[in-house]
């Protein structure tokens, strides 16, 4: 059936979109080594040089090699292994869903443009029909720009950062940038501008309750979408947890360092020094970076709205949302522009 339809019809590949995956693909590969941290490294290698230290003298004294049981770290270790991934698959639930907020963000603005569908100009005769016109084309080319500064604003919360002076092409009145700029939320004081022109075209007898309504439901999906990256954000990371985590990754990591060390003493007594320091250096290596790694991908996911401004384009969203919206608005005069270009 597929084959029937692609034959009635031309298509051809989406260019943009496999750009944006390409884009997402591309910043997730930068990410897939965060875990390797100088803090990870750096443990690793005191671990290297604890068992290290310990298999060299044993290993020239050519003596009784004391024997550490494994049993208490193999226990210990699954246990912390389990909780350790526990903490990373909670963390990007977090993920997943500080980027779903930022995905109903955009799929708010997108509905609003769409429902400016619903004004229209009230008067007809010669009169006041020109003066009408223009009201409904001031109302749409303000409520696109009003939306694309709310994306901005709203990005850059996302990037911890705050807009001191919005874009030329977003600048609005006298005192809106001064207004913005002092304020904490700014989406939000953009989503009360946005909120008082929708009752302007309401009063003006443009739009009926019920379209209002729907608008301003719309907005409400703006604002809960603000208010959960801004929850996310601000939210304390589980400092007890983490505590609790790095103390005995530490602990473990550190006391299986001379178990290994003695362990390939007393396993492998016919190989010669170097070889036996080189596998309990390796094994060392390879516990140390699997419990720490563990431990820093935890931490990297107790940053939610950090980790999806990294992993997602977030500019190249904007640049497509504001084509989007200059496209969805009803704009027969075509006055609504394209308000953020790369």
């Amino acid at each position: 059936m597929n084959g029937s339809l692609l034959e009635k019809g031309a298509v051809s590949s989406d260019e943009a979109l496999e750009e944006t995956v390409g884009k997402v693909s591309k910043l997730s590969g930068k990410a897939a080594l965060s875990w390797v941290s100088p803090d990870v490294l750096s443990h690793s290698l005191l671990a290297m040089v604890v068992s290290g230290t310990i298999y060299v003298p044993y290993h020239l004294a050519s003596g009784g090699t004391p024997t550490m049981g494994k049993t208490l770290h193999t226990i210990t270790g699954v246990v912390l292994g389990f909780l350790l991934i526990a903490r990373i698959v909670v963390g990007l639930y977090a993920v997943s869903d500080a980027a779903h907020k930022v995905q109903a963000f955009s799929k708010a603005c997108r509905s609003l443009a769409v429902l400016t569908s619903f004004v229209g100009e009230t008067l007809t005769i010669s009169a006041g029909a020109e003066l009408e016109k223009k009201a409904v084309a001031k109302f749409r080319y303000e409520l696109v720009r009003l939306l694309n500064l709310a994306v901005f604003t709203y990005h850059c919360m996302l990037k911890g950062l705050k807009m001191t002076s919005p874009p030329p092409s977003l600048k609005g009145g006298k005192n809106e940038a001064e207004i913005l700029a002092d304020h904490k939320n700014p989406t939000l004081m953009v989503c009360k501008k946005i909120a008082t022109l929708i009752e302007q075209q309401r009063a003006a007898g443009r739009i009926g309750n019920e379209q209002v309504a729907a608008m301003v439901a719309k907005l409400d999906d703006v604002v809960d979408a603000y208010h959960g990256s801004l929850a996310q954000t601000l939210a304390p990371s589980p400092a007890t947890l983490n505590a609790f985590s790095k103390f005995f990754v530490m602990l473990w990591v550190y006391t299986f360092a001379p178990v290994i060390a003695l362990s390939e003493l007393s396993d492998n007594e016919s190989v010669s020094m170097s070889s036996g320091l080189l596998l309990t250096l390796l094994y060392t290596l390879g516990s140390a970076l699997f419990f720490f790694g563990l431990y820093e991908a935890g931490t990297l996911m107790e940053a939610p709205v950090k980790a999806v401004s990294q992993v997602v384009p977030l500019d190249d969203l904007k640049y497509t949302l504001s084509e989007d919206l200059a496209t969805l608005v009803d704009d027969p005069e075509g006055s609504v522009p394209i308000f953020l270009t790369e």
